[in-house]
């Protein structure tokens, strides 16, 4: 029961660690868009989907397996919002893409417990908090050059913690 609320998590990679690409899935119009959001088995919290790259593999490619892989949707990639460079507790590069659907019917993986779309003015309190940002500048249009770092210090390791924690225990829903 007690292993159950520890998250597991991958190894400690130095050098910047790995590049990690994500994907903003927005669907609607101006004013009502909803952005699809996974939660994943450990830690249990909700987050944009992606993951890691094969070998030799285009991050904008990756990216787009990795979202059929967690929630049976393909994507195409309308834009890249921003390299973001995560410093502090687990670093690693993400490029995030802003993307829209093109098929697929959604559905839970091995690697997610639940996957949904939700209104981006009002998502989950179990949602990472540095994807806030990210996904409100997808939605209004805004891309960046160069890297955008955003630190994963103490702060955001207790409140990763505690999402995690809240959501295992049933505490915080969705």
């Amino acid at each position: 029961a007690v292993q159950a609320l520890l998250p597991d998590l991958p190894g400690f990679e130095s050098g910047g660690g790995p590049v990690i690409p994500q994907a903003v899935v927005i669907r609607g119009a101006a004013g009502s868009q909803e952005v699809l959001l996974v939660k994943r088995t450990t830690p249990r919290a909700w987050e944009l989907p992606g993951g890691y790259l094969n070998p030799g593999e285009d991050p904008q490619e990756g990216m787009a397996r990795e979202v059929w892989e967690e929630t049976g949707l393909r994507v195409r990639s309308e834009r890249l919002v921003g390299w973001y460079e995560r410093t502090g507790f687990r670093p690693h590069r993400s490029p995030v893409y802003a993307c829209t659907e093109t098929g697929g019917q959604l559905r839970r993986s091995r690697e997610a417990v639940a996957v949904g779309f939700f209104p981006a003015q009002r998502l989950p309190l179990s949602l990472f908090p540095w994807y806030r940002e990210i996904i409100r500048d997808a939605v209004e249009g805004r891309s960046h050059t160069g890297r955008r770092e955003q630190h994963l210090g103490l702060g955001t390791v207790v409140t990763s913690a505690a999402i995690h924690l809240g959501a295992v225990t049933g505490v915080l829903r969705p």
